[in-house]
């Protein structure tokens, strides 16, 4: 009814909360901090809240933490330290709130699953070195991958997880179609509906 733009990030976190609170006891919130790890909690649950796209196909990519403190381009680091780290950042959490949209020229197909962060997408027992293939770069130690997923140097050494939607459809919780080609209520129209409440 409002934007355009995909839900995303601590929008995401709020709107979270919002759709659980008749049914969960809100006892943290993250209100959009960046901290590593939860965001949330539901009842005796600590949660992240994550938010995704889906390619053309049907692979999600959730972006995670940022690990240049265990492996960059100028330190790339070891696989246990780089997974230790990891699984320090995780122990904050049990679930992951993922919405995950896909968009189909006007329509915007949102998914929302409840996962453990135990699921075996999500757990890494081993990583390998990810070797450039051209340029500067070629031949040296540019990231480190493991079957779903991904760690670049190129991009702050960010953990990237990419998987198919299938993998995860056990977990979907609703789904719906928003319809984006409809005239949206701007701010000021809402501002004038609430009037002095405001």
């Amino acid at each position: 009814m409002l934007n355009k733009t995909p839900i995303a990030g601590a929008v995401w976190e709020e709107l979270n909360c919002d759709i659980v609170s008749d049914v969960c006891t809100i006892s943290d919130e993250a209100n959009g901090n960046h901290l590593s790890g939860k965001d949330n909690r539901f009842d005796n649950f600590n949660i992240s809240n994550k938010t995704s796209k889906t390619d053309k196909n049907d692979i999600i990519s959730i972006s995670s933490y940022r690990l240049t403190s265990v492996c960059s381009d100028k330190s790339p680091g070891n696989e246990r330290e780089i997974i230790q780290e990891i699984e320090k950042r995780d122990s904050s959490f049990e679930y992951y709130s993922i919405l995950n949209c896909k968009r189909d020229g006007e329509k915007l197909f949102y998914e929302w699953y409840m996962i453990p962060k135990d699921y075996y997408l999500f757990k890494m027992k081993t990583l390998q070195h990810k070797i450039g293939q051209q340029g500067k770069k070629k031949g040296t130690i540019v990231g480190w991958s493991s079957d779903y997923c991904d760690i670049l140097f190129s991009m702050s050494s960010q953990l990237w997880y990419k998987f198919m939607v299938k993998d995860i459809k056990k977990y979907r919780i609703c789904s719906v179609e928003i319809d984006n080609s409809k005239p949206k209520l701007s701010y000021s129209q809402i501002c004038s509906l609430l009037g002095d409440t405001a």
